[in-house]
């Protein structure tokens, strides 16, 4: 769908801004578009407990005819709990087949608790994408300074059109062990787009449905978790 984005705690800067419902629904697969001019609200009930969720908003611009920029606010908890990300990035196109681009994000924990000290963290990420034919190559990664078992991230994605209503992503992501992530989107009139995928460690299960009317775009998806159940998530998004 043209409502992609350039917001998931412990994923690189440029997906922490984007993730929506469409890379819910693709097996949590990030899938950049640099262009247009938006913006978007999102609801991810985290396998639906109780007050547990993650509530986001992007804007996206474009800059000049060749760079774009996003950014983003999310927050992510319940009562007890919470998670404050606010990231911006910048993305460039250098050709006509390649595109680079920066991010940074703040990153703030607190809890209810009177004995918890807030922590706070700055992060940076960079993002190289190349288009070939039907095919595009994403690679990004960023530092993870809020984990000292892995404080960095890198993912390598490659995204293929067989025909032009179809669109096929794989994606390999290094944390402390490789994942795998994979979706498929299927466009009907460029209204209607049906969504599946799945990932690895652990083994999720994903599908989601979008709509497209003129400027405006709702996107719908779930995640099956193989132990803990059920997420939905929802966003929507103007262009303007």
């Amino acid at each position: 769908m043209a409502a992609v984005a350039i917001a998931q705690p412990v994923r690189a800067q440029f997906d922490a801004i984007a993730q929506d419902a469409r890379s819910g629904a693709l097996g949590g697969s990030f899938v950049f578009d640099p262009g247009g001019r938006c913006v978007s609200i999102g609801y991810r009930a985290n396998y639906l407990q109780e007050g547990m969720a993650d509530k986001s908003l992007r804007l996206q611009l474009p800059v000049a005819a060749v760079g774009t920029v996003v950014a983003g606010y999310r927050h992510h908890g319940d009562a007890v709990y919470h998670e404050q990300h606010l990231a911006m990035g910048y993305a460039m196109r250098v050709s006509d087949r390649v595109t680079v681009g920066v991010a940074g994000r703040y990153l703030h924990v607190g809890a209810a608790d009177p004995h918890y000290d807030p922590q706070q963290w700055l992060a940076a990420s960079a993002l190289l994408r190349a288009s070939l034919g039907r095919t595009t190559l994403t690679l990004w990664g960023g530092t993870r300074p809020w984990d000292d078992r892995q404080p960095w991230r890198m993912h390598l994605q490659a995204a293929y059109r067989p025909v032009s209503p179809l669109l096929t992503v794989i994606e390999v992501e290094q944390e402390e062990r490789w994942r795998l992530r994979m979706g498929m989107e299927y466009a009907y009139r460029n209204t209607v787009f049906l969504r599946a995928g799945a990932a690895t460690h652990p083994t999720v299960l994903t599908f989601g449905i979008g709509m497209r009317m003129k400027q405006y775009a709702i996107d719908l998806s779930a995640e099956v978790h193989s132990t803990l159940g059920l997420t939905p998530h929802t966003s929507l998004t103007l262009w303007f």
